[in-house]
């Protein structure tokens, strides 16, 4: 099997492999952009669905407002053509005339009412489907946050870990094989070693190692591989 250094630089390589995957999959948690988009899209459908079925409600609103209003005035001339106190005929005839203006608005107010109280039903109904969408949405977003809060707070653990870890780790590991162990992390995104798989191939990129390269190995010796470069680590056969 490998020598002490070796197993102790392999031991380093599992932290240092570790540390990246906890910086890879925190790089990559999905925070719901997705589900942000839905929403998005979601919540400009009620602007325009909701926002005309809550025109079509104030519409509604304002006309019944004005037919009262309307109602209301033809009851107070009413009560004044038919109340004793207005004797002059022009007076009389103004206050007809007006009565009739007010009942064509009436009239012209109730069939835009008549034509609301049709339109209004359908279009709160699409409204309130849209608002269930969107508040189902905003629910699974909230939990998407609450989720990636949670890994996060388990990475940032593990990462802390890991790197408490580290130093212990170094020890026993001699400078020169060290520099050559962290000049290929830096050359190989952050991994300096690869365990040499049952059939004797580098698990860092797949290349099935030469004889000579597996005796140099068993016999104790440095060696990298001939594709990827990394330090290649052997666990099996005499040193």
């Amino acid at each position: 099997m490998a020598s002490a250094e070796l197993m102790r630089l392999w031991k380093l390589n599992q932290i240092d492999s570790g540390l990246l995957d906890v910086r890879q999959r925190a790089a990559n948690l999905d925070v719901g952009k997705k589900i942000a988009a839905e929403l998005a899209e979601l919540t400009q459908q009620e602007a325009e669905v909701g926002g005309r079925a809550r025109k079509l409600s104030a519409d509604l609103t304002d006309l019944e407002i004005a037919q009262k209003g309307f109602e209301d005035k033809i009851k107070r001339i009413d009560k004044q053509l038919f109340g004793g106190t207005i004797v002059n005929p022009r007076e009389v005839e103004n206050l007809e005339k007006e009565i009739a203006a007010l009942k064509r608005q009436r009239d012209a107010s109730d069939g835009k009412i008549l034509e609301l109280w049709e339109l209004l039903p359908p279009a709160k109904e699409a409204a309130a489907k849209i608002e269930v969408k969107l508040a189902e949405k905003q629910k699974q977003l909230a939990d998407r946050k609450k989720a990636v809060l949670a890994e996060k707070t388990a990475l940032e653990a593990e990462f802390a870990r890991l790197t408490k870890m580290r130093p212990d780790a170094t020890k026993g590991i001699s400078p020169g094989l060290m520099a050559k162990y962290d000049s290929i992390r830096q050359r190989g995104a952050g991994v300096g070693m690869a365990e040499v798989t049952k059939r004797l191939g580098c698990s860092g990129c797949g290349t099935v190692l030469a004889e000579r390269v597996v005796v140099s190995l068993k016999e104790d010796k440095v060696i990298t591989c001939e594709s990827c470069h990394k330090i290649l680590y052997y666990s099996e056969g005499v040193v």
